[in-house]
């Protein structure tokens, strides 16, 4: 009994060197400070004139996000906040102290915060982060070919879930309740939002939402069955669709859904529980989509992938 004691005692004493030693060192990561913005400028070429005589134009194609250098830190990562799920999504690590923020929307306020780390007994430590810094985006980031088209195709998170805030209140004036936001529809909009930049139509999305969620959760019914008493009866996991092209900005896509009494009467719709927004730059242009849900989706969704 004495003999297990000890061991007891020991192995209690290592365990607490381990965590004495972790914090001692974690303490010695400093909190990032000077966190500051810069923009970065590149150029395209550009048609002059009617001889074909060709001109370089400026452009902004992001802004450099830099901060303090620590010393003896392995890194360091990057987070941004996301409006509506209200969390910080880390969008980069790196071993440099700055970072360069692009493919994002006009007109948003994107917040960033950074954090250092080190490895310590195999393990990541992190420092405290640093204060959020407000990057209020003027004009589009993205980087350009040599004649100014997109180079590469992207989405923006974060203007998606700013328009979706925005919808909200939209409905909030109307006297409609507020839609709670579904990573599950966010999933099926991004793939939408492809489609329509090569074919700009409504047709297909509900077929896309059941490829979506067949490939996640390995369903093959058409409709969501719910039993209530002796009946039972299916729904849609999708309801409806707003789509748009054109739009720059979170603020001009709503403002044009708005103007549209169709798509208008769609997002005020008081049978809608669930939906999300999402956003698409590609050589085309400007493409948007929304999808709603009458329904709990995701539980829905959950539910029947346990069955």
């Amino acid at each position: 009994m004495i003999k297990k004691i000890k061991y007891v005692i020991i192995v209690m004493l290592i365990i607490a060197n381990v965590i004495c030693s972790s914090s001692v060192e974690a303490t010695e990561i400093s909190k990032v400070t000077n966190v500051r913005t810069r923009e970065v400028t590149k150029t395209f070429k550009s048609i002059k004139n009617a001889s074909l005589a060709t001109t370089k134009l400026k452009y902004t194609a992001g802004y450099k996000i830099s901060w303090k250098k620590q010393k003896k830190v392995a890194g360091y990562n990057v987070y941004v906040y996301y409006p509506v799920t209200k969390n910080w999504k880390k969008i980069k690590t790196t071993k440099k102290n700055y970072f360069t923020l692009t493919n994002c929307f006009q007109g948003e306020k994107v917040k960033i915060r950074i954090r250092a780390y080190k490895k310590i007994n195999g393990n990541n430590v992190y420092g405290q982060f640093s204060k959020v810094k407000n990057v209020k985006i003027k004009k589009e980031l993205y980087p350009r070919t040599k004649w100014g088209k997109v180079k590469k195709p992207f989405t923006d998170r974060v203007a998606s879930e700013n328009a979706f805030v925005l919808q909200n209140k939209y409905r909030k004036s109307a006297g409609a309740e507020k839609i709670e936001w579904s990573e599950n529809v966010y999933n099926v909009c991004l793939e939408r939002a492809k489609q329509i930049s090569k074919n700009y139509r409504h047709d297909g999305w509900y077929e896309t939402a059941m490829k979506v969620f067949s490939k996640k959760y390995k369903i093959d019914d058409e409709f969501i069955w719910i039993e209530e008493g002796d009946s039972e009866y299916g729904i849609n996991y999708v309801s409806s669709e707003n789509i748009l092209e054109g739009a720059f900005s979170y603020k001009e896509a709503m403002k044009q859904w708005k103007r549209s009494s169709a798509h208008y009467k769609n997002l005020l719709s008081k049978s809608h529980v669930k939906g999300a927004i999402a956003c698409y730059r590609a050589s085309g242009g400007y493409y948007w989509v929304a999808l709603f849900a009458d329904a709990d989706i995701d539980k829905l969704l959950e539910e029947k992938c346990k069955k």
